[in-house]
């Protein structure tokens, strides 16, 4: 059942912009505008612009942008439907029921997400309605988890058995390919057919950021199951584990209101912490932490608490990641645990209220590098200092912030009892290659963005690449309606436009105009299928009008400005362009003939008429706005 235009339009006018992107990523007001870090490319300053009065967004790194749908559906990776659903969910509005043929046209990711959530309701009946799964549900309760965590969670048990999952699929008339795709089943080496990738095993469902089931973690019951302690689910289309967090759904909103988030490292970790009421929580996962987990925090809050297990390797490697936390703008303290406990082992003995009072004892890098320098005894001889402070000193060149960098390299000659200028230099000399490094890394990940086949679609110029007059004139159509449009297009063709993005984005203005639908880049952007169009008008609704002959660059056109005028102004100049094109090519026609003894009296009056044309087209006058 399609989705009746009238909620569509509900729906976007109920979806505050800012506030749907606020829930997945940091903004700050700038201007009329608001500013945050892109959630779709990796960036170090802010180049993500948010409008409330458009209702639109655009990153001036990547180039990506639209409107509160596209957001959800580039970010969530669904169709436009699932996007509409999804933020009817959250502004509270009822939608015709999904039926099979919305089934049939969704996307490939939401087949996905479907077939998740559906394995994941199966798992945790297994677990609560079979004599079979009372053994993992046994084991829950023996880590101290509540029916009501276990339920909030959705723990899970799969079934002992090779194709238990593969008949439930098949009940459910889904193909044994998509529980591939999914990640879920494991194609037999002889060729001969596929088996379940999890078997016998407690189940943990990983949620995206949105709620979404994207993958399982799975924890061994039996002794003689032949594969490690825990296993995850592979990469799939919708689950990548360098993007994921566990428990970052549910800890999200605690994140934000405590302003720091805690990480921890295991699954049982999270939820005996969230369950002891600091919910404030997510897990690596075992996993080494990566910049794009630490991107996904930042979206919620600008400190990290780590939370150190020296006797874990999966922590060691947490560790390492306090440079990368640094390096991403955000904040980083380190909570040490005592020997051999874990956050799941010491909330279970102490209790809440001590894991505060050790998140309260958490100490910055400098106190904990110094620590753990001593505890490997570097520092006992002056090779050993000069690592350790040129460790540390490393550490304080990832910082942004040079009044921190100055705080930090003045207690760290305080502390070992070297000179500030010393350190300052090897801190400048240190920044340096940083610099060079992430210049050399920008030039390959421009290089690599570059197009690598010569279709004509990749041959076009950025949007940034629009003359003036081209900018200014659509963007004169997208915010002045229908007349602006008729008006523009009864003086100028599509053909006059040399950017091919513009000339296509004219064509289905025209289109419109004709079939007489109102005109905004808001709602244009809905019915457009072309991924690069809907950003390219994205960027125009951002850019500034540059009103085509020389006035300064502004957002909005002043209250004295004439926009018919600034229009004709800009017709005019195309028209120009135009002639000026003409009279390139006959030229050359001419010299061409000339040499070869040919007549060019055609030629030569041809280009007295269009110099006649050029000169009615200079008396035009243009609009007086205020110049720079």
């Amino acid at each position: 059942m399609r989705i009746p235009e009238s909620k569509i339009e509900e729906v976007r006018s109920s979806s505050d912009i800012v506030d749907i992107i606020s829930s997945y990523l940091t903004l700050k007001k700038r201007g009329k505008n608001y500013l945050g870090l892109c959630p779709f490319h990796k960036e170090k300053s802010p180049s993500f612009n948010v409008s409330a009065e458009k209702q639109m967004y655009h990153c001036f790194g990547c180039g990506v942008g639209g409107n509160v749908f596209t957001f959800v559906m580039e970010l969530e990776k669904v169709s436009f439907i699932e996007a509409v659903r999804t933020l009817a969910d959250k502004a509270g509005i009822s939608l015709p029921s999904e039926g099979s043929e919305d089934r049939t046209q969704a996307t490939e990711n939401e087949a996905l997400y479907t077939l998740c959530q559906m394995t994941g309701r199966y798992y945790f009946d297994n677990l609560t309605n079979t004599v079979e799964g009372k053994l993992a549900l046994e084991y829950f309760h023996h880590r101290g988890f509540t029916d009501d965590t276990i339920r909030k969670f959705g723990l899970g048990y799969s079934m002992h058995s090779w194709d238990a999952l593969i008949k439930k699929a098949e009940q459910e008339k889904i193909s044994v390919e998509q529980l591939d795709k999914a990640g879920l089943v494991v194609k037999r080496e002889d060729g001969s057919g596929y088996y379940d990738r999890f078997r016998g095993r407690a189940m943990f469902p990983i949620f995206s950021a949105s709620g979404r089931t994207i993958g399982f973690g799975a924890r061994k019951m039996r002794e003689d199951d032949p594969l490690g302690k825990y296993i995850n689910s592979p990469e799939t289309p919708i689950y990548n584990k360098s993007r994921s967090l566990y428990g970052i759904f549910h800890s999200k909103e605690s994140i934000r209101e405590k302003e720091f988030a805690i990480l921890v490292e295991g699954y049982a970790d999270l939820i005996s912490v969230f369950q002891a009421g600091i919910e404030n929580v997510v897990a690596s996962s075992g996993t080494a932490l990566t910049e794009e987990q630490i991107q996904l925090i930042g979206r919620y809050a600008k400190n990290i608490t780590l939370v150190y297990d020296a006797d874990s390797a999966g922590s060691k490697a947490t560790i390492r990641g306090v440079d990368l936390v640094i390096e991403n703008g955000l904040d980083v303290k380190i909570a040490a645990l005592p020997a051999g406990e874990d956050p799941d082992s010491f909330v279970k003995k102490h209790g809440a209220v001590e894991f505060q009072k050790l998140l309260g004892s958490a100490v910055s890098f400098l106190d904990f590098k110094a620590k753990m320098f001593q505890s490997q005894g570097l520092l006992e001889t002056p090779e050993g200092q000069t690592r350790a402070v040129r460790s540390i000193v490393e550490t304080i060149a990832k910082m942004k912030d040079e009044i921190q960098r100055n705080f930090y390299i003045k207690s760290v000659a305080e502390r070992y009892g070297i000179y500030e200028n010393v350190l300052f230099r090897e801190l400048e000399k240190l920044i340096g290659k940083e610099r060079s490094h992430e210049q050399q890394v920008r030039r390959r990940e421009i290089s690599q963005e570059l197009p690598q086949d010569n279709t004509d679609a990749q041959k076009q110029p950025m949007s940034n690449e629009l003359s003036a007059p081209e900018r200014d004139l659509l963007k004169l159509m997208l915010e002045n309606g229908n007349e602006m449009v008729q008006f523009i297009l009864s003086r100028v063709e599509p053909e006059l436009f040399k950017h091919p993005r513009a000339r296509q984005m004219v064509q289905f203005i025209r289109q419109r105009a004709r079939e007489g639908i109102a005109l905004d880049a808001n709602s244009l952007v809905n019915d457009l299928e072309d991924v690069d169009l809907k950003h390219f008008i994205a960027d125009l609704a951002f850019r500034k009008y540059e009103l085509s002959s020389g006035w300064a660059a502004i957002d909005s056109l002043p209250e004295e400005a004439d926009p018919w005028e600034i229009a004709e102004s800009c017709v005019t100049i195309l028209r120009r362009q135009q002639i000026d094109g003409l009279i390139t090519d006959n030229q050359r026609h001419m010299k061409a003939a000339a040499a070869k003894g040919e007549p060019t009296t055609e030629f030569m009056e041809r280009h007295l008429a269009l110099l006649q044309k050029k000169k009615e087209l200079d008396s035009a006058r243009l609009p007086e706005i205020v110049k720079k």
